[in-house]
């Protein structure tokens, strides 16, 4: 919720021209009485500290750095601003990536200043804002992350103990010849799980099925070792 005096905005954006008409279009609300602006993250935390914000209005690509580093530390502020990421792109993934590190919403930088400022207020009084259009590709990627990720369970829960314990030696890193002295089995055994692994997961290579084992939660022996 802004200030009785008004809300204060912190725009980071390395585009000068871009962020000076906006920060003029943003100040023809009446109820938003400041717009500070920085070009670099560096900026952005100096402006935090000295001159808190209401809302950050983020670009998330910054000349050589990234503005998922800084909604990253926002959200392990307890009195951090809430954040709206303003970009040149409408990519799902992104979307989903920048709501999952703590933004409040996801607009475009061709939006409508009218649809801008309803954005804006919307998040300022506690809510999550996404443009109708990115709705439908942004659910159908997280509906497709669901699929495979209980897709990856059932794979997991069907692996015999023999064939975990063989994956868990590759993403440990172990070469076959390693998982088999370490197993205490021979090398044909190693060849013919890793085959039925890369069977069962639809995978092409050692490498892609240590990826997928990884992306859906297979730990390494170290790692399990070491809880």
């Amino acid at each position: 919720m802004a200030r009785d005096s008004g809300a204060v905005i912190l725009l980071v954006d390395d585009h000068r021209v871009f962020a000076d008409v906006l920060a003029d279009a943003l100040l023809t609300d009446g109820g938003i009485s400041r717009v500070n602006h920085a070009a670099t993250l560096e900026t952005a935390r100096a402006l935090l500290a000295t001159d808190p914000p209401d809302l950050v209005l983020l670009d998330l690509v910054l000349a050589d750095e990234s503005g998922f580093e800084l909604l990253g530390e926002l959200a392990h502020r307890e009195d951090a601003p809430a954040a709206l990421v303003l970009s040149g792109s409408s990519e799902p993934r992104l979307i989903v990536k920048a709501l999952e590190c703590g933004a409040r919403g996801w607009l475009s930088k061709t939006t409508q200043l009218e649809t801008l400022l309803a954005a804006v207020w919307q998040v300022l009084d506690g809510q999550m804002y996404l443009a109708p259009p990115t709705l439908r590709p942004v659910l159908t990627h997280l509906l497709a992350e669901l699929r495979g990720r209980d897709e990856a369970a059932g794979f997991v829960a069907e692996l015999t103990p023999r064939e975990l314990e063989v994956l868990r030696c590759l993403v440990s890193g172990m070469t076959r010849a390693e998982v088999a002295q370490h197993l205490f089995v021979s090398m044909n055994t190693v060849r013919t799980h890793v085959q039925s692994l890369l069977r069962r997961s639809d995978q092409h290579s050692a490498l892609a099925l240590v990826a997928f084992a990884r992306s859906h939660g297979v730990r390494g022996i170290d790692e399990i070792d070491d809880l």
